[in-house]
């Protein structure tokens, strides 16, 4: 079983003592997690309506409603909510200044220009707050020709270059398109770059005892993440190429992904990078039949053996150990593999994720109770371990407006 959440509402992260103001649908909400997480205190101030965050799938049960959505379950874990017409009502959106006020960070995700009406812009909140740390992650930053763009995840990807090298190679899937990286990646990316810059400024703070206005572009967060694509245009003005199950790159290189006996995939990266795992590699292989020519002396230069350079002795290795794969059932391959140094896998499915030990050994999962379920619902846990600041589940996703009469009890 995965942890639980805990009934101690007191926060042992490394981030405990802070207050974060949250102003945060789906673009934003993960930063607010980050946080949360780590110890800080978050309140997520949601319109009467709630988030829109609230409206993503899956559902419990498959059945729509403001406390049944598990994508929310997971991104607002360890927050309060409270229920504001900030934008509609005066003394709401005094409430919500009151609340930046006593904080220590103001996370928001709103289109530029909003917040300024309502005296909640950056200028307006230091003046009463001069240590506020005030973090807007926006699609493409609070200024120039795309600032008031509208955007999605997909879109995010596609714009920012991600998507334009994630897909099939032309052989595999002749006229593949480019493909769209699931699981949020756009929005998680913005969040994670906001989350360093607030840290950062919480360094800053300590030891100037001075806030500051973070800009979280989201269009700037991916296009810095493109790996090598980029770097290949900046130095080379050459586009790479989208490639099965593999890094694009400038020149087509060797498979990585390999049907095994069993029908499963297997990932091998790399092979015979170095002498002593290539023996070991070399032996296992021959001892099942396959690479009798790898003892002849042009095998022996690591050099020669890197797949994706081109050579003979690459190509000859990578073809027979596509034959090796394809006579074993990929457990075989995956756990030999590591067994002699390589960064070898099999492709799980999800069920297949859930139920590996490693994860449960680690104790990785919790559990998270909510709306209209008959058991605790599984979802991942900590994704770092600290030894003297513990990463805790204090508290599950709250319902909508779960914590308004609290906090207006605080401000009091």
């Amino acid at each position: 079983m995965g942890a639980q959440p805990s009934s101690v509402e007191s926060a042992t992260g490394p981030l405990a003592g802070l207050r974060v103001i949250e102003l945060c649908n789906e673009l934003g909400q993960l930063a607010g997690k980050l946080l949360a997480d780590m110890g800080a205190e978050v309140i997520k101030v949601e319109p009467p309506g709630g988030s829109s965050a609230r409206a993503i799938g899956p559902f419990v049960k498959d059945i729509p409603g403001p406390d049944r959505s598990l994508n929310f379950w997971y991104h607002n874990t360890n927050k309060r909510s409270i229920v504001l017409d900030y934008a509609g009502n005066e003394f709401d959106a005094g409430i919500l200044r009151g609340l930046i006020e006593g904080a220590d960070i103001f996370l928001e995700d709103t289109e530029p220009g909003t917040l300024s009406p309502l005296q909640l812009d950056y200028a307006a909140l230091q003046a009463t707050n001069p240590g506020l740390i005030h973090c807007a992650i926006t699609p493409f930053g609070q200024d120039g020709p795309w600032a008031h763009y509208r955007v999605s995840d997909l879109v995010a990807l596609a714009a920012g270059g991600p998507m334009r090298m994630n897909g099939y190679n032309e052989e595999d899937v002749p006229g593949a398109p480019p493909i769209h990286g699931k699981g949020d990646q756009a929005y998680n990316t913005a969040c994670h770059f906001a989350t360093i810059g607030i840290l950062v400024a919480l360094y800053h703070r300590d030891t100037t005892g001075e806030g500051q206005y973070i800009d979280a572009s989201m269009h700037e967060a991916l296009s810095c993440t493109t790996e090598v694509g980029m770097a290949y245009w900046f130095y080379k003005r050459t586009n790479v190429l989208r490639q099965t199950g593999r890094h694009a790159a400038a020149n087509r290189t060797d498979p990585w992904l390999y049907r095994a006996a069993d029908g499963r995939g297997l990932l091998m990266f790399g092979i015979g990078r170095d002498n002593a795992t290539w023996r070991q590699i070399k032996e296992w292989f021959q001892s099942e039949g396959f690479g009798r020519q790898f003892d002849e002396p042009r095998f022996d230069s690591p050099a020669a053996r890197q797949p994706g350079r081109g050579s003979t002795e690459s190509s000859e290795i990578v073809a027979e150990a596509k034959t090796f794969f394809e006579a074993h059932d990929a457990a075989f391959s995956y756990r030999g593999g590591q067994e002699r140094g390589q960064s070898w896998g099999v492709v799980y499915s999800p069920d297949e994720t859930l139920a590996d030990p490693h994860w449960h050994d680690r104790g990785f999962f919790v559990t998270a109770s909510g709306e209209d379920v008959e058991a605790p619902v599984l979802m991942p846990g900590a994704p770092y371990i600290f030894s003297a600041t513990p990463w805790q589940l204090r508290r599950p996703a709250p319902k909508l407006g779960e914590h308004t009469a609290e906090i207006l009890a605080e401000l009091v």
